[in-house]
């Protein structure tokens, strides 16, 4: 018996961002233990991922994240979005536990904003803020965020890390490893340089592991941002780039380390194509654990379309070789020789499930790659539940 499986029409409600399943070469002891009705890629990266899920608007799952931060003062002055974030002090271990939630051209002349108008209006993500007061200046303090106007973002022309702050700070790197939304970024119109992306050795420093995710997933606010030329938003949530488009003077692109799974937006820009640099490998997702039954052994998978910069459709094929497929290591489809068999369309993913015992479980996991480079990692747990 044969059962089939449309995933293209389940993507927007199974498909987790890329914290959930990028983090796959942290996992070294093999696969994990998964519940048919549990979150797949739940013990990655335990140290920093609370399992709890709640729903964002975009119908994917977004996680609480939460991680322990050694004290790096005895009494650091900031807390992290304080309206929605639990910073306690284990004063034995002198480590700082945190529990973060989501927080849900050319420039005009003049964009002052209005007395009235609090900046949590027209930019709600308090951890963005606290980074942004502090690349303006140098003071993330609620002071400093006060003075933030649309005006000063009109003059802004790179945000990143300031990672001298970072290492004396780690409310700071904790702002910024949260971030989620970039709303309220498109007032800097200016802006030539954006550079989110997580410092590996502050992520050892403070989370004990190099692959620690931001929580970044909206981008939007970058659409009408034309003057960028460079974009590094690698290890994020990110999955879709649409605002990535139209970047007349777009040279460097580094967003490796994400969800995407259609790189088009990218073809629209054309010094990067022609001139420029791409790196967009590694992308992950995973979708809600499948609970099997021995009397359909035979699983057909229908994935929705990989899409390269090019507007092709990228490769598929199956996940289960140790040296090509390292990053997917812990999750390779190899219970048995040609576990999956790609359709002659490229879409489709005959999966054998014959023979396994009850309680079985497995991966079924799939590479996507296109001609630019682009590509990654789709990943379907499984269970065999009777």
């Amino acid at each position: 018996m044969n059962k089939h499986i449309e995933l293209s029409k389940q993507s927007k409600k199974l498909l987790f961002s890329g914290i959930t399943a990028a983090a796959l070469a942290l996992v070294v002891a093999g696969p994990h233990a998964v519940k048919a009705d549990s979150v797949s890629g739940s013990t990655l990266a335990a140290q920093s991922l609370n399992t709890k899920t709640a729903n964002d608007n975009t119908g994917f799952v977004s996680f609480n994240k939460k991680a322990d931060y050694k004290a790096t003062k005895d009494k650091p002055s900031n807390k992290v979005a304080e309206s929605n974030t639990d910073v306690n002090k284990d004063e034995e271990s002198g480590k700082i536990n945190t529990q973060t939630q989501a927080n849900t051209t050319d420039t005009p002349a003049k964009v002052t904003t209005k007395e009235s108008e609090s900046i949590d209006d027209w930019m709600p993500d308090q951890n963005l803020q606290k980074v942004i007061a502090y690349s303006l200046y140098s003071d993330d303090s609620e002071t400093g965020v006060a003075k933030v106007t649309k005006d000063d973002l009109a003059n802004m022309t790179s945000l990143n890390l300031d990672v001298n702050h970072a290492e004396e700070d780690p409310y700071y790197y904790l702002a910024y490893m949260n971030i989620q939304s970039l709303e309220g970024l498109q007032y800097a119109t200016k802006l030539e340089s954006i550079n989110l992306s997580p410092s590996i050795d502050l992520n050892l420093r403070y989370y004990g592991t190099a692959l620690a995710y931001s929580t970044l997933y909206d981008i939007s606010a970058l659409k009408d941002l034309n003057n960028l030329s460079s974009i590094v938003l690698q290890q994020c949530q990110i999955r879709d780039i649409s605002a990535l488009a139209n970047k007349p003077k777009l040279y460097d692109c580094s967003i490796s380390y994400n969800a995407i799974t259609d790189f088009s937006p990218l073809g629209s820009d054309e010094n990067l194509r022609k001139n420029g640099i791409l790196s967009a490998y590694y992308q992950a997702g995973a979708y809600n654990t499948l609970g099997v039954s021995q009397k359909t052994p035979y699983i057909t998978v229908t994935y929705p379309p990989f899409i390269d910069v090019d507007g092709s459709q990228m490769t598929i094929r199956i996940a289960n070789d140790d040296n090509e497929d390292h990053f997917a290591s812990a999750y390779l489809s190899k219970w048995k020789d040609n576990a999956g068999q790609v359709t002659a369309d490229g879409q489709h993913v005959v999966w054998d499930l014959s023979g396994l015992p009850v309680g079985y479980k497995g991966f079924m996991t799939i590479n996507f790659k296109g001609n630019s480079g682009a590509g990654g990692y789709l990943i379907f747990p499984f269970v065999i539940t009777d």
